[in-house]
């Protein structure tokens, strides 16, 4: 059968038509399309996910380069905090101990100045010429790279090039700690100074002798003026002095084991005291003519002085007690203007030994006109107990106790 022309186009037409419907009912376009946008969410998310894990990455590497940072900080022997107080009884102790005779001992300001482990090349020094001649002889031509006056030269033998600034030097210098100077006039026997010297320079902290001058007495007793340097790089926060020579309240010699005594010199333990005698924690008020700090806070029962905060000035100190109860337990915190206890901010449980939380306070007469040593006492108390003070011995007319909110606390005079 022969099909005309006009019978293969509508075949052609209705084949195509044919097509065309099949193709419209069947194909999903709308999955195609999704796919699409499911493609292209997938890799929005592959670009965040592996942004995210390139980010993981160099935290924990930022946290690992952080640690040993922290540690090299930590490490290094010098001091966090150089406070007079510190360098005197450091040095009082140093110099008992070699048996010299301190005049006076004044410091200077604290400065900023230069840090710089940089080894200076000995090489560096300006050379004379027949130096230079022998160098040359001898084959060391490096050493023609610093001409007569010490300048760098930039001829060599092998040829000539410019020799640029020293950059990590230059990076060295810009770094700064503080420093104090202490000028000690004393008189001794020459062995005994050079003991000091010795125990000066075999001390784990740095410490530098700048400069000695010593005349003749008489026989061998030596007069003369020593200065110390003191540096300090402060440590980052958490860090806790370990060496003993700077943890200074442990080294001043009260005259009493603990200055939390009754006048008899007997310790006080709340073990040891009668129910209505028992405290928690402890204040010491002194004036500051006296061989204790001016203010001491500490735990009643701790007989090695490791719980223990002070403050050493004419002035009224701040000290802040804080209290709260958490999980059937209850916590505690204090602190004077410069220490608290804990030294990180944490918060230490305890067991009240009574129904209330109990503080005694040591107070002392005023012994001058210009005693205005004391302390203002501050509480913070979310515990539930009432807070009670037992103050004995303050001065009547002129007391050393002050409380920031007296309507807050319970207190008794003696």
């Amino acid at each position: 059968m022969k099909l005309s022309k006009r019978e293969k186009k509508l075949i052609f037409i209705l084949i195509l038509v044919v097509i065309v419907f099949f193709v419209y009912k069947f194909v999903p376009y709308d999955k195609i399309f999704k796919l699409a946008q499911l493609e292209g969410g997938y890799d929005q998310i592959k670009s965040t996910y592996d942004a995210m894990s390139s980010n993981i990455l160099m935290k924990s590497d930022y946290e690992e380069d952080l640690k040993g940072l922290t540690n090299e900080i930590n490490d290094t022997n010098v001091l966090t905090d150089i406070k007079q107080e510190n360098i005197i009884v450091f040095l009082n102790s140093y110099l008992t101990k070699s048996n010299i005779d301190t005049s006076t001992i004044s410091f200077s300001e604290v400065t900023p100045v230069a840090y710089n482990t940089t080894v200076n090349d000995v090489s560096s020094r300006a050379k004379s010429s027949l130096e230079l001649m022998m160098d040359q002889i001898n084959g060391n031509q490096n050493s023609l790279a610093n001409d007569s006056n010490g300048n760098k030269n930039t001829d060599a033998s092998s040829g000539t090039g410019e020799i640029s600034e020293n950059g990590d030097e230059a990076q060295a210098n810009l770094s700064t700690v503080n420093q104090i100077s202490a000028n000690i006039t004393f008189e001794s026997s020459y062995e005994d100074m050079l003991s000091f010297i010795d125990a000066i320079q075999n001390n784990p902290i740095n410490i530098s002798i700048t400069n000695i001058n010593t005349v003749s007495k008489e026989g061998d007793i030596i007069q003369g003026i020593i200065t110390l340097n003191f540096y300090e790089l402060p440590k980052l926060d958490g860090y806790v002095e370990k060496n003993n020579d700077w943890i200074w309240k442990d080294l001043i010699k009260f005259g009493k084991i603990n200055p939390f005594q009754s006048d008899g010199g007997t310790y006080i333990s709340s073990n040891e005291s009668s129910e209505e005698d028992k405290f928690d924690f402890y204040v010491s008020l002194k004036p500051e003519t006296s061989d204790l700090p001016t203010v001491i806070v500490g735990n009643a029962e701790d007989k090695n002085r490791t719980t223990y905060v002070y403050a050493d000035s004419n002035v009224i100190e701040n000290i802040e007690f804080q209290f709260k109860k958490e999980n059937s337990k209850y916590y505690y915190k204090y602190s004077t203007k410069d220490e608290k206890f804990p030294s990180d901010g944490t918060w230490l449980d305890f067991t009240p030994v009574g129904s209330d939380i109990k503080i005694k306070i040591y107070s002392s007469q005023r012994n001058s006109k210009t005693d205005s040593a004391g302390a203002n006492i501050a509480v913070t108390n979310t515990s539930g107990l009432k807070i009670r003070f037992e103050i004995e011995d303050d001065d009547k007319t002129n007391p050393r106790v002050y409380f920031k909110d007296p309507k807050s606390v319970i207190v008794t005079r003696k």
